[in-house]
């Protein structure tokens, strides 16, 4: 029995709270979990977990060898990532988080041509919307579109990008576009449920922040379902100027509000810890910089209300 890969098996199992789940975040097949799980049970002589009407929970020595195994597997990462950090040339494989629109927008398509670049090392890409645990998914580098809530996080600026509110001239021949965020309250808004107030959409005018309570019949945690439903005329929705550029530059949307806007949000690639980075995750930080730079996807300056 591999016990490097069951310790990793076991804390998927316990931090993901199914066998199921542990299979995915691992990429093998729930039996062979199953069979890991079992057969480093019978390693130890003991129960490491229980099955309970609500899923899977430690036992007390599961509990205790969860936080050995937890903390054996950091320090292993850490070693791993001072030793690449002095490797000349990036090897292994580097996991990264997005969230999932802008992860397969502008992250996934990067990939190809960075794993050209660099032959030896290989990309595990995990999309989701949700903040993950970087050390608890082992994970060396997060694309953060918001605001950081902790200065004193470990992190690489990328860019800025703008929210932009837009509709279609279907929309429009319908209703006015409006000229004040007041007078949103008259029109169909689209909601982006990821948001905490998916009702609330805040603007700033006079340096002031304002936020105006609107209202819709659609709401989505989806920013292309939002892309789609606004190109079909069904209301306004407020965009990253990533995601609809090419649609208001061929005049499929239309940007309203402009004067209102609120600043642009940085980007950011958040890593697991402070200090230089491995240069796997710097090889990749400066690729994606420089794709971002050249095709245009951010804007390197906080001020005006272009990309």
């Amino acid at each position: 029995m591999d016990r490097l890969q069951a310790m990793r098996t076991f804390v998927a199992v316990v931090e993901s709270g199914s066998l199921s789940a542990a299979a995915s975040s691992l990429g093998v097949s729930l039996p062979t979990v199953s069979r890991t799980l079992a057969a480093l049970e019978r390693e130890l002589g003991t129960r490491l977990v229980a099955r309970t009407t609500r899923g899977l929970t430690e036992t007390d020595g599961g509990r205790l060898y969860y936080d050995r195994c937890r903390r054996l597997l950091e320090d292993l990462r850490l070693a791993d990532a001072a030793v690449q950090s002095h490797s000349k040339v990036p090897t292994g494989e580097l996991r990264v988080t997005a969230p999932v629109t802008f992860g397969r927008r502008h992250v996934a398509s990067c990939v190809a041509p960075f794993l050209e670049k660099y032959p030896r090392l290989s990309i595990y890409l995990l999309l989701t919307d949700r903040y993950e645990s970087l050390v608890e998914q082992r994970l060396d580098l997060a694309i953060r579109v918001a605001a950081l809530p902790d200065r004193n996080l470990a992190a690489i600026r990328l860019g800025y990008v703008q929210r932009a509110v837009v509709g279609s001239p279907q929309y429009f021949e319908r209703h006015p576009p409006p000229v004040h965020p007041r007078e949103l309250g008259r029109h169909e808004c689209l909601h982006f449920t990821h948001y905490l107030r998916a009702d609330e959409w805040t603007f700033q005018e006079q340096g002031q922040e304002i936020a105006v309570r609107v209202r819709g019949r659609l709401r989505t945690n989806n920013q292309e379902a939002l892309v789609d439903a606004a190109l079909a005329g069904a209301g306004l929705a407020v965009l990253p100027m990533w995601l609809v550029r090419d649609e208001l530059e061929r005049g499929c949307l239309q940007r309203v509000l402009t004067e209102f806007e609120r600043p642009r949000t940085p980007v950011h690639a958040v890593l697991p810890t402070k200090g230089a980075p491995p240069n796997k995750v710097r090889a990749f930080v400066d690729f994606l910089s420089a794709h971002y730079g050249e095709k245009g996807v951010l804007s390197l300056d906080r001020v005006g209300l272009g990309v």
